[in-house]
């Protein structure tokens, strides 16, 4: 048994899988919010890079979101 799995019950991946998706769904969250101060501000282009991070950041999200499944089912 691994250390994380003994610690948290999940193995190393899986608790990395479910850290990485939390982290990235709060990243989107903080950059609509940049997105919206950009767009404030007057400043088009940052509410352009922003929204585009954001939509990056999605998409590897659900990535990391299919691993995850993947890992949780066992078919690794």
């Amino acid at each position: 048994m691994d250390q994380g799995q003994s610690r948290y019950g999940v193995s190393n991946l899986e608790y990395d899988l479910v850290t990485t998706l939390s982290n990235l769904l709060e990243g989107s969250e903080a950059l609509d919010k940049y997105a919206q101060d950009a767009e404030q501000a007057g400043d088009q282009e940052c509410a352009t890079i922003f929204r585009t991070l954001r939509e990056n950041n999605r998409a590897t999200a659900q990535q990391v979101r299919n691993a995850l499944a993947r890992h949780v089912s066992g078919g690794q």
